[in-house]
């Protein structure tokens, strides 16, 4: 009862704040209604005040990473003199091509290393040059200082060749292990050189503040300006709720307990408002738009919705799975690709059913006045180091037909049903399967990388890059352990925000757990200058439109 009680009375103050900074104009408008008594009357007039421009305190200046590192300082190793670590072993076979040195070290499995002991000058970015082969190119694999994940690199080549893992960043000079880790497939490392990195390029964070719904509502142009000013100068820092408790979820508590600060994004899931589980009885979905309003209005707050989409109830339980395990493609037999090319009309009437549906689920937050990062069709194409796993049915049917469905649903969300808060993140986890700059305002990733592996993740940022040519604000919109900012901003993926899963990634026990994220580094990246924090947020409610336009208003 005192759950309800107080869902309700947040519920109350969310539509209480609407009603103060939702009607009307910006600018100012007014109403009247006559009102009658004998053979006089009186106009009754109210004015919504315009909204002051503010921009709050934060520093918006360019992060440069500008060491003191001597620019002729290199040093080089042979792989085979380095210290080995798991199963890692020297070879001394030619069938990559000609090595150099003595021979060459395999790295075969998940955890093999091979260190060297290395004389840092100076605290600064390097470039590690790896000549090197693998069984496969494309492959994940990791750099270390002193035993700890930093950066990962990708192999590029399976015969012998540089690969570089580029903006390492070590923290002052002195004696350090630096290491190569393996992590995906079988690697073979010759030698490796480790120079002084070039400063990164700044303008990849330049976005142009203009989102793809030409009628995007004012409040959603305002969040999107204040995200293409912070990006590549802060990251947002973001939690998802569990069981879509909102603001009052265990996950927020224990991060304010144990780091004194509350993300800034709040994560929740509609899966519940769709029509397959409403049918199956499912509850709780209603309270994510109020959850939604009230964190955007009451709390000042960013939202981010996801959908764990259930297919038609007729196509649910198969394969041996429950009802709430069919949005995996393993449990359910409804064919996208069938249903988007005619050949199954009921499946496809049964998926435009379900749109409108949501569309009117998320109306509620449309007509609060409240911006939403709405992320559908999330991880459509798999992992894309593991080509044709496409574990949701919204990817299983094929790029084609998640394609088209996204455009589906952009047409009828913008166009038929007016949802202008929407900011559209696209999240399908492969650059072909990019639907388009026009339906598409933000590019993101899910990441889920080993415990306790702080490395920024730069191969999934670059492969992002690769979506469009245009810049686009990149995000991390789904995480298990928590990234470094300091070395992301250094190596240039400075993600626009992230959002730590629920459950095990966050909790055990209802206490923050440090099985992923050390709370060591819970506190760090809290409590760092580069992640903003819900207390740290502007007014975004008051955020300029146009940055320009307001700065030369000030002038």
């Amino acid at each position: 009862m005192k759950n309800k009680m107080k869902r309700g009375a947040a519920f109350a103050a969310a539509l209480m704040m609407t009603a103060a900074v939702g009607c009307g104009s910006e600018t100012g408008s007014s109403s009247s209604k006559g009102k009658s008594s004998g053979d006089s009357s009186q106009a009754v007039t109210t004015t919504t005040a315009p909204i002051v421009e503010t921009m709050g305190d934060l520093d918006l200046s360019e992060v440069k990473n500008e060491y003191d590192v001597p620019e002729d300082f290199e040093v080089s190793f042979e792989a085979e003199e380095g210290e080995l670590g798991g199963s890692a072993e020297v070879l001394e076979q030619a069938f990559l091509g000609d090595f150099t040195g003595s021979g060459f070290v395999s790295i075969a499995s998940k955890g093999d290393e091979v260190t060297f002991d290395v004389e840092i000058p100076a605290e600064g970015s390097y470039n590690i040059t790896l000549r090197m082969a693998a069984d496969s190119e494309g492959q994940s694999n990791l750099i270390t200082v002193n035993g700890s994940a930093l950066t990962s690199f990708s192999s590029t080549s399976k015969d012998f060749g540089d690969t570089v893992a580029e903006n390492v960043l070590i923290p002052e000079g002195g004696s350090y292990k630096i290491g190569v880790r393996g992590d995906q497939g079988h690697i073979y490392i010759d030698s490796l050189k480790i120079t002084p990195a070039p400063a990164i390029d700044l303008s990849q964070y330049k976005v142009e503040n203009k989102l793809s719904n030409p009628n995007a509502s004012d409040e959603a142009k305002r969040l999107f300006n204040f995200l293409t000013d912070v990006y590549g100068k802060y990251v947002i820092s973001g939690q998802f709720s569990g069981d879509n408790e909102g603001k009052d979820s265990r996950e927020f508590k224990e991060i304010q307990k144990h780091t004194g600060k509350t993300p800034a994004i709040l994560g929740l899931d509609v899966l519940n408002l769709s029509n397959s589980a409403l049918a199956h009885g499912a509850g709780g979905g209603d309270m994510v738009p109020i959850q939604a309003i009230d964190w955007v209005n009451n709390e000042g707050g960013i939202v981010s919705l996801c959908w764990h989409w259930y297919p038609p109830e007729q196509y649910m339980e198969y394969n041996g799975g429950a009802w709430w395990q069919a949005f995996y493609s393993e449990y359910t037999n409804f064919d996208l690709a069938k249903a988007m090319s005619g050949e199954d009309q009921e499946g496809y009437d049964a998926i435009v059913a379900d749109l409108d549906h949501m569309a009117e689920q998320l109306k509620q937050t449309t007509d609060a006045n409240a911006p939403i990062l709405w992320r559908p069709l999330h991880e459509a194409a798999g992992d894309p180091d593991w080509p044709g796993n496409q574990w949701f049915w919204w990817g299983s049917g094929g790029k084609e037909a998640y394609i088209k469905l996204w455009k589906l649903m952009y047409d009828k969300f913008t166009n038929e049903y007016g949802l202008n808060n929407l900011i559209w993140v696209w999240n399908a986890q492969n650059p072909t399967w990019y639907p388009g700059d026009d339906c598409v305002d933000i590019i993101s990733f899910d990441c889920y990388p080993d415990e306790h592996d702080y490395s920024s993740q730069k191969n999934r940022y670059d492969l992002l890059k690769q979506s469009t040519s245009t810049n686009k604000i990149i995000a991390m919109s789904e995480n298990g352990t928590i990234f470094d900012p300091d070395t992301a901003f250094n190596d240039g993926a400075r993600w626009a925000f992230f959002s730590t899963w629920n459950g095990e990634f966050c909790l055990k026990d209802k206490q923050l757990s440090d099985q992923y994220t050390e709370i060591e580094q819970w506190n760090k990246v809290y409590n760092s200058e580069r992640v903003l924090t819900l207390d740290e947020l502007p007014d975004l409610k008051a955020y300029p439109m146009d940055t320009e336009t307001f700065l030369a208003a000030q002038q």
